[in-house]
């Protein structure tokens, strides 16, 4: 079942998505690592289908993808990268933590990255975690609506 003014809100849902996904500051393979990840910790099944699928669009390799879940210690990532990906977990995981986010991964981040690209991390992890528990909420998710893999519903952010 849609819920009332379901359909309605999806262009603009849609363009939220877009509009976190070309983020500038960061390097379209760091952005989709950081992403994935995201996703991954989330436990969004669309969400982690759609970056596998971005994945393959932009030609990258698909073993540092299925590599994601050991970043800590696979020569596939870079120190800028794990370090990315470090601080992705730590925001993941805020709500979780006693106390917040541990200062650590913020001082490793800066030692690799911008601070408009932590930003950009935070903005990304936060969007993923926005995007999970919303889109079955308003009736954009797969099962509710029964789009196959494939269906122009289903793509509808890509």
């Amino acid at each position: 079942m849609v819920p009332p003014g379901g359909p309605r809100v999806l262009p603009a849902y849609a363009a939220l998505a877009r509009y976190q996904t070309n983020s500038p500051d960061l390097d379209p393979r760091l952005r989709l690592l950081v992403t994935q990840l995201a996703a991954e910790r989330s436990r969004c099944r669309w969400c982690i289908d759609r970056g596998r699928h971005l994945w393959r669009e932009a030609q990258l390799p698909i073993d540092a993808l299925d590599g994601l879940a050991r970043y800590e210690t696979s020569a596939l990532f870079s120190n800028r990268e794990r370090a990315a990906l470090r601080f992705t977990d730590a925001v993941t995981r805020y709500s979780e933590a006693n106390g917040g986010m541990p200062l650590e991964s913020l001082m490793r981040a800066r030692q690799h990255l911008s601070e408009p690209e932590i930003a950009a991390v935070t903005g990304l992890v936060a969007a993923q975690h926005f995007f999970n528990p919303i889109t079955g909420a308003m009736g954009a998710d797969v099962a509710p609506w029964g789009a196959p893999v494939g269906s122009s519903l289903r793509n509808l952010w890509l």
